[in-house]
């Protein structure tokens, strides 16, 4: 995986669920606002909840929501701090104690050897991490951690030797604990980052995953049912104070699991049990930077993207059908399929059905419809969308199946085979087929998508999806889907519309994308917004000027949510040159580089930044810098040979369009491009080469047929330029330029003898 993508996907994570940490107690560090103070004020405690929900609290002690955070001590720190050292690409963590501290020498942010105190654990098995006070409030994650089930250190990236100054070492951005991890490992946690000072106040309610992480704030229930009004209430009135969830609707439930059990961005600075799971979080779709093409868990996407694939999903099981809420544990055993019966017929259970031997690995139901990946080296994750495996598609698609990942000496045909023996030749088809298709061949796969988000049979998030991917193709045939799409019931297919449109040109996205700057959800505002933000308020209807000036505030309120991140200060960057502010622009973009000097995403938009300005030298040596540390990042390439085409170095841009071509075969602007320097620097026969390559790619293109049209005439080979001329006419029949080109060939080749 290149680094740009690592990094933004790194960046999405930071924005959802955690590795591993909390900061100080609001005890001893209250709120920095009144607001804030207010509501911390409403937080209780696990002991007060314990005083009338003892079993449900006596559940809770021990499981990962209790040890999700814990200040270190010798009862909670399970690694061995005896003077051990571990070893990774030849640097030295050295592990001991000093009088009852737990103490790490390990290499600081600036290479130098430093001792630190490690003041908290995060997580209790499969590994346990460990949280160093770094100053200014902030809390590091070492990524050196403990395995708990062989007993041992190791490394949580033991592939890359990352060196300090990046964003990915341990002392960098990527493994802060305020911003990365806290969120979703403490209770009513407040990030309060103080961006003048670089600096962190953080605050939590309680330390760990507690009561009211899940129930909201409880001294309003507490001083009701202390007060004499309780004697004559009903369970419905004592209850009402409290987000129960036990017992509420499916996406009620779900959506309160999944502000920590989904892959996802923040909108807002905390969570405050209200409004829909959109109003907070934009959640990341199955699409092929963190997915697999048919949906299965690829990255570390948590649980809620996949579960709300599932035919489980819709057959409105919830989370606390299978998982105690309070224990976490499984309600039955999952080795003899107890926990899958519950709810399946018997029939599931039999020979008959899995064909494998009965009370064997191989009959267990979670290891053919639930296969998991590892993550973070240890921890094995299952895959929540239940789906029935396909080797079929792997063999079409390259996807992973269950069955070779027991047979693994075996081929995908081998295992296709093997079910069709058993179980027939037809399979359903799946959207799978069509998202592979759109990664593969492009904007011809159109109307393909355009039939899956209508397919209401379709998951919600599989039709937001195919937007997504049709958003890729921004043209007048995927803006006309897209218009439909906006108004959508389903609000993830709305979000997900919103941010598509988002990247069109300005005469496509403008009325159709004001239509949501009013939506009753969020997340779809500031998509909207976002894809608006170069608009002024005289661009937008009359009746809707006032949600946009509303939605602008939102949008501005949820930048300074993510403005610690490179990815946030980048998007401030645009949304900046967007409105025309281009000083705060270059500086946000600078800023994002501080962060993080490998992040090129940013170093890019600068250097177009830099170019629409005229500052093409800078630019190019912008561009030539994120070259240098990524040498295979194909857009780097492409965009330094267009910025060199502008300058007339035609020479020049060769190998660029050569080497962005190789790295992005499916592009076919790339090759359109590299076939006019080389038609303008008179190499015929190379640039025909790159002509048909484009054509071959997108054959109902109109610019690449004239392109290579002119460059047969230019060389008076009417012979090969008619059939092109002639498909041009017939994709515009009312283009008089193209008809005139007809003509010209056809008279020309008249003409000849």
């Amino acid at each position: 995986m290149n680094r740009s993508l690592l990094l933004l996907l790194i960046t999405g994570i930071s924005l959802s669920t955690g590795i591993v940490f909390s900061c100080t107690s609001s005890e001893k560090t209250p709120g920095t606002t009144a607001g804030k103070k207010m509501e911390n004020s409403q937080f209780v405690g696990d002991k007060r909840c314990a005083s009338c929900h003892s079993e449900q609290v006596a559940d809770w002690k021990g499981s990962h929501h209790d040890y999700a955070m814990k200040k270190a001590t010798d009862e909670s720190v399970r690694a061995r701090f005896d003077d051990t050292t571990f070893e990774h690409h030849g640097t030295a963590y050295r592990f001991f104690k000093k009088d009852s501290l737990f103490m790490v020498e390990a290499p600081g942010p600036g290479g130098e050897r430093i001792q630190y105190q490690v003041t908290h654990t995060f997580g209790w098995e499969p590994l346990q991490q460990y949280l160093i006070d770094f100053g200014k409030g902030k809390l590091q994650a070492l990524n050196i951690a403990w395995d708990t089930q062989k007993e041992q250190w190791f490394a949580m990236n033991p592939e890359e030797d990352i060196q300090h100054g990046d964003w990915l070492h341990w002392t960098g951005g990527a493994m802060n604990w305020n911003t990365m991890c806290a969120d979703c490992h403490s209770t009513n946690l407040q990030q309060n980052y103080i961006a003048e000072a670089d600096s962190f106040h953080t605050t939590w309610s309680s330390i760990n995953v507690s009561c009211e992480a899940c129930h909201g704030p409880g001294k309003q229930h507490v001083d009701f049912v202390e007060s004499e009004a309780v004697e004559d209430a009903t369970i419905e009135r004592i209850r009402r104070d409290l987000e129960l969830t036990r017992n509420t609707p499916q996406t009620q439930q779900i959506n309160q699991c999944a502000q920590c059990h989904a892959l996802r961005e923040d909108l807002t600075d905390d969570y405050r049990h209200s409004g829909d799971f959109l109003d907070h979080y934009s959640p990341t779709l199955p699409h092929p930077d963190s997915y697999f093409p048919d949906g299965q868990i690829k990255e570390e996407v948590y649980v809620y993207g996949s579960f709300l694939q599932s035919k489980m999903f819709e057959e409105k099981v919830k989370c606390n059908d299978c998982h105690d809420p309070h224990s976490l544990k499984l309600k039955a055993n999952v080795t003899d399929n107890s926990l899958c019966m519950q709810c399946h017929e018997p029939r599931y259970n039999t020979v008959e059905h899995h064909k494998h031997q009965v009370n064997t690995e191989a009959s267990q139901c979670i290891n053919c419809h639930m296969p998991g990946r590892y993550y973070m080296e240890v921890d094995f994750r299952r895959d929540h969308s239940f789906r029935v495996p396909r080797p079929d598609l792997s063999v079409g698609f390259d996807t992973p199946n269950a069955c070779n990942n027991c047979h693994d000496q075996e081929s995908a045909q081998w295992a296709a085979d093997a079910v069709e023996k058993w179980y027939g030749p037809q399979r359903p088809e799946h959207f799978s087929e069509i998202f592979t298709k759109a990664d593969r061949e492009g904007a011809d796969i159109l109307p393909e998508l355009a039939q899956l988000v209508v397919d209401t049979l379709q998951p919600d998030i599989v039709r937001a999806t195919a937007v997504w991917y049709a958003g890729q193709f921004p043209s007048s045939n995927s803006r006309d889907l897209l218009e439909k799409t906006i108004n959508d019931p389903s609000p993830l297919v709305r979000n997900s519309t919103s941010r598509a449109l988002a990247n069109f040109p300005e005469s496509l996205k403008n009325p159709v994308l004001q239509d949501a700057l009013d939506d009753s959800v969020r997340a779809v505002r500031i998509g909207a917004v976002g894809g608006l933000a170069e608009f002024s308020t005289a661009d937008i209807a009359f009746n809707l000027k006032q949600p946009f000036k509303q939605a602008l505030e939102e949008y501005k309120r949820y930048l300074d949510v993510s403005r610690y991140f490179p990815q946030g200060q980048m998007n401030r960057g645009q949304f900046f040159e967007k409105r025309g502010q281009v000083t705060k622009a270059i500086d946000a973009y600078q800023k994002a580089l501080e962060k993080d000097p490998y992040f090129n995403p940013a170093r890019i938009n600068l250097a177009y930044l830099y170019n629409r300005q005229g500052n093409n030298a800078e630019a190019e040596q912008l561009l030539k810098k994120v070259i240098s540390q990524e040498p295979d990042y194909g857009p780097a390439h492409y965009s330094l040979a267009l910025l060199l085409a502008e300058e007339r170095k035609l020479e020049a841009t060769l190998p660029h369009f050569k080497k962005a071509a190789a790295l992005m075969p499916q592009n076919t602007r790339v090759r359109y491009n590299w076939a006019i320097s080389l038609q303008q620097l008179g190499k015929p026969n190379q640039a025909e080469e790159a002509y048909l390559q484009a054509i071959d790619l997108a054959p109902d293109n109109p610019e690449y047929r004239y392109g290579i049209s002119t460059l047969y005439v230019q060389q008076e080979q009417y012979h090969k330029a008619l059939p092109h001329a002639r498909k041009l006419t017939e994709l515009q029949p009312n283009n008089r330029q193209f008809r005139q080109l007809q003509q010209m060939i056809e008279k020309r080749l008249g003409d000849q003898p």
